[in-house]
């Protein structure tokens, strides 16, 4: 397993950012012939195992989203993604996002939503070897990023083949332009309104229903005890009301890594993945 950590400016955000990415090797032993067994490409190599970077495979990818108060490293501290992602032969990328609910900062701030849907794929495409096909570009995220990845899964379906939230913040971000004093509230301009707009997840599945788009797979979950599982359960409501499809997954269990850990394995089994 190679760990890399970069430091780049950005144009979206006007600044200097940080991201960490995991790419998978080969495994000891592995390289003696026969076939890497993962969902793309299926390839034949053999000898000391240099051919496993010589013949054009290309990775799946997962971008892996932080929640609020959390950085670039949180999932390669508190979790065991590196261990997961080398089992699953996947690249995961994780970067910064401050606590900007994955938007475009107001007052000429720095531009979270284009970075991850348009400046950060397009560079890590650029930089590393993974797959650009929908099918194998998937993403997630941990409270404030669960609430990104299901925000930029609807309003870029066409980008992801599968989108993951773990104990999402949704359904708050009115509240969040409301409430001045909150942590999130440096994201929303004064007096915005965010109902019928990309910040509003029930808006954003309706469309995609009405509009018959063809959508990612969806997985949501959350832990029974968790102060935001009222806020997951309503959301589901809305899903469930709309006919919007999507796999559901809850069980004891509150807002903290030992919840996550286990269920971004979970996520890991859901997704089309094939175990090393």
């Amino acid at each position: 397993m190679a760990f890399l950590q970069i430091k780049t400016f950005s144009k979206a955000l006007r600044k200097k950012t940080d991201i960490q990415i995991i790419l998978p090797t080969p495994l000891a032993g592995e390289a003696k012939g026969g076939v890497l067994a993962t969902n793309f490409e299926r390839n034949k190599y053999s000898g000391n195992g240099l051919d496993y970077y010589a013949d054009g495979l290309k990775c799946p990818v997962l971008y892996l989203l932080h929640g609020t108060y959390g950085d670039d490293g949180d999932w390669m501290r508190f979790s065991r993604i590196e261990s997961y992602a080398q089992n699953y032969n996947l690249c995961v990328v994780m970067a910064d996002a401050e606590n900007s609910s994955y938007r475009n900062m107001p007052r000429g701030g720095p531009r979270y939503y284009d970075y991850f849907t348009d400046e950060l794929p397009t560079m890590i495409k650029w930089m590393f070897p993974v797959s650009d096909r929908r099918e194998d570009t998937f993403i997630a995220g941990l409270s404030m990023g669960g609430m990104g990845a299901f925000k930029l899964g609807m309003s870029k379906p066409e980008m992801y083949g599968c989108v993951a939230s773990l104990s999402g913040g949704f359904l708050q971000a009115q509240e969040n332009v409301d409430n001045g004093d909150c942590v999130w509230a440096p994201a929303f301009a004064p007096d915005e309104q965010t109902e019928g707009t990309i910040d509003d997840n029930c808006w954003l599945a309706s469309q995609l229903v009405e509009k018959k788009i063809d959508y990612p797979k969806f997985y949501m979950s959350c832990g029974t005890e968790d102060y935001i599982y009222p806020k997951n359960t309503e959301l589901k409501e809305h899903l469930d009301r709309i006919g919007f499809r999507y796999d559901y997954h809850e069980q004891p269990g509150v807002h903290n890594w030992d919840f996550w850990d286990g269920e971004i394995l979970r996520v890991l089994e859901w997704l089309p993945l094939q175990h090393r």
